[in-house]
This record gives C-alpha cells, sequence and structure tokens, in this order.
C-alpha cells in the first residue's frame, strides 16, 4: 500500500493516521513492537525521515513509546483506579468492563505483632488472616496484595477466602459487614526479583506501593492491605466531588 502524494496531507500524517488505525484493529497489539524504520518505509513507498516523523508524534501522543536501539512499540493503556474509592477490586474492574481473576498464593493465620494491633486496635499475639494474591485483569497480572484481617471481627474467615473473587462480597455476605471508608497512602518502589518473577518485568521496574487501612460501618479497621502495581499499567485519579 502507497501512500497519496497527491493529497494536501502531508505524507508523515497519512502514515501516522495509517499506524493509529493499525493499532484499533489489533494488528499492532499493546507492547508490541513495530517493524524497523526502514521496513515501514518500503512497504508505504516514504522516505525514513518521513517514518521517523509520524513516530515521532506518535510517542509524543503517548501511542508509542520508543527505546534507545531497540525500536518502537506500542504503549500499553493504563487501567485508571480512583485513590478515593473504597471499592473492591473485582467490582472496580466488572464495573470497567473487563474480567477479574486472582491466585492465592498462600492464606494463613499469624499473630499480631505490634503494627498490626496498633493498626486493628487489638492485642498482640491475637489472631490475624495473612492473605497474599496475585490479582489479574484479563489474565494480565496486575497487583501483588498482601491483606491482613483481625480474626476477633471475622472468625474463621480463613476457611472462607475462596469462595468469591472479591474477599469484599464475603465480609457482606457472610459478616453483614461492609468497607466504608479508608486511609491511603501511596509512594514508589523498585521491583525485586520477586515482583519481576510475578509480574514478568525487569528487576529494578517502577513500582506503586499502595498502603490501605479500610474501615466498617462501626468505624472498626477490618482490612489494612499493601498493594503494588506496575507503574506502567496504572493511573490514579482523584475524585473530589461534583462542580458547583
Amino acid at each position: 500500500m502507497k501512500l497519496n502524494v497527491s493529497s494536501q496531507s502531508p505524507l508523515y500524517l497519512q502514515l501516522k493516521q495509517i499506524i493509529k488505525e493499525d493499532i484499533s484493529r489489533g494488528v499492532y497489539k499493546a507492547g508490541q513492537k513495530l517493524p524497523p524504520e526502514a521496513e515501514i518505509g518500503k512497504t508505504y513507498g516514504v522516505s525514513r525521515i518521513t517514518v521517523r516523523r509520524a513516530i515521532t508524534d506518535l510517542v509524543e501522543e503517548g501511542i508509542l513509546h520508543s527505546q534507545q536501539g531497540k525500536g518502537s512499540y506500542v504503549r500499553e493503556l493504563k487501567e485508571k483506579r480512583e485513590l478515593i474509592s473504597v471499592g473492591s477490586f473485582s467490582d472496580i474492574t466488572t464495573t470497567s468492563g473487563k474480567t477479574p481473576s486472582s491466585q492465592i498464593l498462600s492464606n494463613i493465620v499469624i499473630e499480631a505483632d505490634e503494627k498490626l494491633a496498633d493498626t486493628f486496635k487489638i492485642r498482640e499475639n491475637d489472631p490475624v488472616l495473612k492473605l497474599h494474591r496475585l490479582l489479574f485483569i484479563d489474565n494480565q497480572p496486575f497487583i501483588i496484595e498482601t491483606s491482613y484481617f483481625p480474626l476477633g471481627i471475622l472468625p474463621d474467615l480463613e476457611k472462607h477466602i475462596g469462595e468469591s473473587p472479591s474477599t469484599y462480597q464475603i465480609l457482606k455476605n457472610r459478616y453483614a459487614i461492609e468497607p466504608t471508608y479508608s486511609e491511603k497512602t501511596l509512594e514508589m518502589i523498585l521491583s525485586t526479583e520477586y515482583e519481576s518473577n510475578l509480574f514478568h518485568c525487569d528487576r529494578g521496574t517502577s513500582l506503586y506501593l499502595l498502603d490501605k487501612i479500610s474501615y466498617d460501618q462501626e468505624d472498626r479497621p477490618i482490612h489494612y492491605s499493601q498493594s503494588i502495581y506496575m507503574a506502567s499499567k496504572v493511573i490514579f485519579t482523584i475524585n473530589t466531588g461534583k462542580r458547583g
């Protein structure tokens, strides 16, 4: 396919539009590398300078990203997550039209240390459920999550994990408890070998670490979690309410 040299539209804009359409049609998928500039130029009958300008524009628009010496890749679209929201991972993901799933990495009862005792307002050595999971969106790993629940308020919760992909749904159905608000902190960290293996990324990749304490309708802390996200796959938003 050759570009229309008689068109008033510059060749690089025509090529840019073709590449965008190919991405929309799935010819090039998220994370996929584009052919070399010389090959693209030969395919469409244009110079490498034209190809480079089209790609530069697409990089600036956030559609592609370039790696020095490696080529240009289709940028993965980031998942949006409302930082203030108290909704569960499953509910938020389903609402966005995608499919959530999870893999339980460990599910054990531990004794509360000083930090957990202070978080849940319980005594040290009181039983706490520690749940370690890998959460997926459309079968792609999205969150490494370590959650803690006070078993004094949620007896035998460890026996019911797995009844639903959503732990919040289990709390609602079995204990008539729903998180109503939460406190969160967000920081940047770098992946260790452990996170890199789960996320299939390079060691030292930028990650978000989100700490969250959720409270129920009686203002009791019922859930503490540490969730790790790949920074390249998520964007956090803050909704401060309606205007006017």
